[in-house]
């Protein structure tokens, strides 16, 4: 088994394609990033439009695991001189 994407069939570079894009929109909404889920998911090929929505489902799910936005794991510290 290949590891490089490109020698696989177009069907599934497209769906390794939206997967990576419904996982950004998972990723973007947990930082509290602006992101239109919606938007996203009508820029994916027709027919895998539905996979997108199981796949952002997925990774909402995996990304309530992650500490948010506003977490203090993400606050700049000041340099204490």
């Amino acid at each position: 088994m290949s590891h490089n994407i490109a020698a696989r069939s177009k069907e599934e570079r497209d769906k390794v394609n939206v997967d990576l894009a419904a996982s950004g929109v998972a990723y973007k909404e947990r930082l509290n990033m602006p992101v239109i889920a919606f938007e996203v998911q009508n820029q994916q090929p027709t027919h895998l439009q539905e996979y997108f929505v199981e796949r952002l489902q997925f990774y909402r799910s995996v990304s309530a695991k992650y500490p948010k936005g506003a977490d203090p794991i993400y606050a700049k510290k000041e340099d204490s001189k």
